[in-house]
């Protein structure tokens, strides 16, 4: 019934595990795979763990080695990816093709030669709205920034020919409204998180008493915001034995040198963390900041409320979706540390009111925020399409 096409991991696993769940899953193009493309596990230490059958499942390594080593080049490779996919399109019997933006505007016309109803994911803001905010971001540090012409005029074609455009969250949809795309042609779906997240990984060690741990969880760049929570950071008056920084993930090229200037005793920088092994980390902590200027949606905020961490986010995010502001966690203006630093004191100020925030966080997410509500949505809606006989064949 369905095939999707993301080249690389992305959300298309989780996608594709769900659609398999509801006998939907017709195949997943993707350019590797864990289970299926097993003697290049020496050379990608990804590990995906998501249940589907590999016979549903096809990959091009001749792409997955260039997509992960030369990501500036991302444009190329997934113009040879989307081809690739076009090709194999041609003896494909679906109803409905799944492409990801940026990556599948030949799909979608080898798709709609079928006679497949179209469904582009795009898991960030409108490209032109998001080209906009981020170079005049980047400009205020002094950095060029530019999402090349060639791939805004590509996603813009595919905006155009895909029959609906599945977005993930109010603030992603808003920016495709005010850029002229018909609600009619959005499908709203927040992402998810794997129920069971909370039980993987090893159980971390206990934290010293008296210690107020915040986690940062992401990339360490401009675009997510991170020099409004070090300066959020500097504006604390906790004293620095009374509390603990902690950074997962990868340090954006040239961005190493703005943290060693802000870099403080009581931070600590752990680079990148396995998936699979986060919660031990997740745990150990009392809140978390997401204070990211452009995120459709960040996949980290429900992974942190499953591990009972309230987020403190920005309105840029799509923690909007999530987030009720004072219950769970909170949501402030994009380039506001101080009232970052207002809310991080006023829950080390308050434990009763962090203890009761933590519990609804992870309330909010087991109460319709996982992987399988994700699935359930998605499947309500290619079930509508399907009833409405928007199948189309073209000779």
């Amino acid at each position: 019934m369905v095939t999707i096409a993301g080249s690389t991991k992305l959300w298309a696993f989780e996608m594709a595990e769900q659609l398999e769940s509801h006998g939907m899953l017709d195949k997943l193009f993707t350019s590797y795979a864990y289970s299926k493309n097993t003697l290049a596990r020496r050379f990608i230490r990804r590990v995906d763990k998501e249940n589907i059958p590999n016979a549903k499942i096809e990959t091009n390594l001749f792409l997955a080695f260039p997509i992960g080593a030369f990501r500036r080049k991302a444009f190329l490779w997934n113009m040879l990816f989307d081809k690739w996919v076009a090709l194999k399109l041609r003896k494909s019997n679906s109803k409905i093709f799944i492409g990801w933006s940026g990556m599948c505007l030949n799909s979608i016309r080898a798709a709609k030669k079928r006679g497949m109803i179209t469904i582009v994911e795009r898991g960030s803001s409108h490209i032109q709205f998001q080209n906009s905010l981020l170079s005049q971001e980047y400009k205020n540090y002094g950095i060029r920034f530019r999402i090349h012409p060639d791939v805004i005029r590509k996603e813009m074609k595919e905006y155009e020919e895909a029959d609906y455009i599945s977005v993930p969250s109010l603030f992603v949809k808003r920016t495709f409204l005010e850029k002229g795309i018909p609600e009619r042609k959005l499908f709203l779906n927040p992402y998810g998180v794997k129920a069971d997240f909370t039980d993987a990984g090893i159980q971390a060690e206990a934290k010293p008493p008296g210690i107020f741990k915040i986690l940062y969880l992401g990339s360490l760049s401009y675009r997510k915001g991170l020099p409004y929570l070090f300066e959020a950071l500097n504006l604390l008056s906790i004293p620095l034995n009374q509390y603990e920084v902690c950074f997962i993930g990868k340090i954006e090229k040239g961005f190493d040198k703005y943290c060693k200037s802000y870099r403080k005793q009581n931070w600590e920088f752990l680079g990148h963390i396995d998936h699979n092994e986060l919660p031990r980390y997740l745990r150990d902590s009392d809140i978390s900041v997401v204070p990211s200027i452009e995120d459709g949606f960040g996949m980290v905020i429900p992974q942190l409320m499953a591990n009972s961490v309230p987020v403190i986010t920005t309105t840029n995010t799509g923690g909007s979706d999530l987030i009720r502001d004072g219950e769970n966690g909170f949501v402030v203006p994009v380039r506001d540390p101080r009232a970052i630093a207002q809310r991080i004191e006023f829950l080390y100020g308050d434990p009763e009111k962090l203890e009761l925030m933590k519990k609804q966080a992870l309330m909010t997410v087991l109460e319709g925020n996982t992987w399988k509500d994700y699935g359930n949505r998605y499947m309500a809606f290619l079930k509508i399409l399907l009833k409405r006989g928007e199948v189309r064949y073209e000779e």
